[in-house]
């Protein structure tokens, strides 16, 4: 009877143990479908819950949600918690490791992007921006956001529309952004295919927004370089 009671209680354990296996590779797959589509806060959310449901067991599933997880952190911007979880991948890859990192100074880079922005600092703006993408750092919001209003700063009208709709699409939410589209959108309309007045306008008519620091974004401080 207690042998009966023993088995029955160690295969409770392993459903039980198997349940939230599954379900951790359930919130790991929502999580990364969320990050493909560049909402990193819903992934962050699901990464968290993948690892809450993995009940404190640490393997190569857990390591990978924990990688997944970074790079969730620094799409948001925060650089000091991806640092720290970045620190706890010890075993991971060199080569992944180095990526997160690359990663990391890439978001860096962007943040730096953001101020040069505000300060008019278009070519630094322009170098920063260059070297987040050659980092590695291709589909992040706060990218694609900067890139429209370098866009728009420098005069480009037609391409800056272009990129504010594109990000518009992907982020509807942006009522800062929708603004700007519509302002574009305007002055496109004015300038068509006049390329005299598209001259002039880029030499003496350039709309200069001030850069707007994403709601997502947590960390204010200028960041600091490794």
């Amino acid at each position: 009877m207690k042998k009966r009671k023993l088995a029955g209680i160690i295969l409770l354990t392993l459903i039980s143990l198997s349940a939230c296996k599954n379900e951790a590779k359930a919130y790991r797959t929502e999580g990364i479908t969320a990050l493909e589509k560049g909402d990193a806060e819903k992934a962050l959310e699901n990464f968290d819950l993948a690892l809450e449901k993995s009940k404190g067991k640490v393997g190569t599933l857990q390591f990978d949600i924990l990688a997944y997880k970074v790079e969730a952190e620094i799409h948001l911007g925060k650089l000091g918690e991806a640092e720290e979880n970045l620190q706890n991948l010890e075993t991971i890859s060199t080569k992944n490791y180095a990526k997160l990192q690359d990663l990391i100074e890439a978001k860096k880079s962007i943040v730096s992007a953001g101020e040069a922005l505000n300060q008019d600092d278009l070519d630094l703006a322009r170098k920063e921006l260059d070297e987040a993408k050659e980092k590695g750092l291709s589909t992040d919001r706060e990218l694609e956001y900067s890139e429209a209003i370098y866009l728009e700063k420098t005069g480009e009208w037609q391409n800056a529309y272009d990129a504010f709709s594109k990000y518009c699409s992907r982020y509807p939410d942006d009522a800062e952004a929708a603004r700007e589209l519509q302002f574009l959108e305007s002055r496109v309309k004015v300038l068509g295919g006049n390329t005299l007045l598209s001259e002039r306008a880029k030499k003496v008519g350039k709309r200069h927004p001030k850069y707007v620091r994403r709601k997502y974004r947590l960390k204010e401080e200028s960041p600091k370089r490794h």
